[in-house]
């Protein structure tokens, strides 16, 4: 017996759209299924958490480690060859914890002055380490890697490794992934018949 959802139960989800070759788990908790949106070749593991809010687009070759939340209540965007890593959390909005603010989704907004939203964008290329935090707003560009344990609190530049709490850059990332996935995807069209 499979843990993930068959494509025909994939369909019955409520989804607002699931490609092929998607694999979700059973156990993973989806909420406001109508605002999830996945491409082809996707993989949510065990006890992940997705929360629609107001859109969560998934793109092609993801996958979604065990144990990660992602709250789309101002949106989350993972564009292709993505990775996030277990025990993340990706935040699109987030309450103010100073005492200025009251806190807790009891309150409306008029209550939570210092209440901090905006979407959240990992582009493409872009992989996410084990326990991370990423705040409202923060852009991870094209081939960047969060190693783990990182607090991400502001955008991150392309082809960068950031670490830390808050992250910080360390270094560049090398580009060479784009060229084994060049040779993957001719290996997957049947261009070639093996790697050499």
């Amino acid at each position: 017996m499979s843990s993930f959802y068959s494509q025909e139960d994939l369909k019955n989800l409520g989804l607002g759209s699931v490609g092929s070759n998607v694999k979700i788990s059973k156990i993973a908790s989806i909420y406001s299924p109508q605002n999830v949106f996945v491409s082809d070749n996707v993989r949510i593991d065990d006890f992940c958490v997705l929360s629609g809010g107001s859109g969560i687009s998934i793109g092609s070759f993801v996958h979604i480690s065990a144990f990660v939340a992602l709250y789309g209540g101002s949106g989350i965007s993972i564009g292709n060859n993505c990775s996030i890593s277990p025990f993340t959390a990706i935040f699109s909005e987030s309450d103010d914890f100073s005492g200025n603010s009251l806190v807790s989704p009891w309150y409306p907004k008029d209550f939570k002055p210092g209440y901090n939203a905006g979407k959240v964008v990992l582009m493409d290329h872009s992989n996410v380490g084990s326990h991370c935090v990423i705040m409202p707003r923060v852009i991870i560009r094209e081939g960047v890697a969060i190693g783990a344990n990182s607090l991400v609190l502001n955008s991150c530049d392309e082809w960068s490794v950031y670490c830390g709490s808050p992250a910080k850059k360390i270094k560049e990332r090398s580009k060479d992934l784009l060229r084994l996935e060049g040779e993957f995807m001719q290996l997957l069209n049947g261009e070639v018949q093996t790697r050499s």
